[in-house]
């Protein structure tokens, strides 16, 4: 194996010049050389990292649109008009849009979350403005999908400011989920029955509650301190 001088990288016998700096093997290390980049490996992979990102990004936007594009040919053409199309390309586009923003705004979840959220409001709204009336979007959907979001934002934000991720996040998941069972029925007998009587979110908030207690006994007291990728060797 021969070491390049410029970068330190191992290369083949016969490789003779470097496919990191461009430094051709035998000559003398010149920094001031041309053809050398500033690239080093960490770099290359985040540049391949980003590179994959964006072409998954272009395929994904070429299948959505040609998607859109079958569905309503096909609605106009068997009714001259457009009927199930409509939500067929919202739910295309919002799908299509949730991705652009988790390819290309990766891991910055102060702009991920919220623009989720406005994007499935958006979708809900749609669907209900289509079907000639906007009344369980503002009684149902915009309610529902903000506690949602909150849920997994709080979830989230425990997630990147706890210490120690065990099953101590698990718990505090089936926690939230609780609470978000309860928020759904709330809000579903309010717009059905106008009344609220909670009934089976009450049954799913005590059926999930020993299992969170559990987990907290488990990494409290049991393995405390060890991390949640441990657990499942991720």
């Amino acid at each position: 194996m021969n070491l390049c001088k410029q970068c330190g990288v191992e290369l083949e016998k016969e490789v003779i010049k470097c496919p990191l700096c461009g430094k051709i093997i035998g000559e003398e290390c010149d920094t001031e050389g041309p053809g050398l980049t500033d690239n080093s490996p960490s770099d290359i992979l985040l540049i391949h990292k980003t590179e994959r990102r964006r072409h998954l990004w272009e395929l994904s936007g070429i299948i959505a649109f040609s998607g859109i594009a079958v569905c309503t040919i096909v609605d106009f053409e068997l009714g001259n008009e457009l009927t199930w199309s409509l939500f067929a390309d919202t739910s295309i586009i919002a799908t299509w849009i949730c991705l652009t923003l988790i390819l290309m705004a990766f891991k910055k979840y102060f702009i991920v979350i919220p623009g989720l959220l406005l994007t499935i409001l958006s979708m809900l709204f749609l669907f209900d403005s289509f079907n000639g009336s906007v009344s369980w979007f503002y009684a149902i959907g915009l309610p529902v999908t903000i506690s949602l979001f909150a849920s997994l934002s709080i979830i989230t934000l425990l997630w990147k400011s706890a210490h120690f991720k065990g099953f101590n996040l698990l718990a505090i998941a089936f926690f939230v989920l609780s609470v978000f069972c309860i928020i759904i029925e709330i809000f579903i007998d309010k717009y059905i029955f106008n009344t609220v009587s909670i009934r089976w979110s009450a049954i799913a908030g005590v059926s999930l509650l020993p299992i969170a207690l559990i987990l907290l006994f488990i990494h409290y007291r049991m393995k405390k301190g060890k991390r949640l990728d441990s657990y499942f060797h991720v």
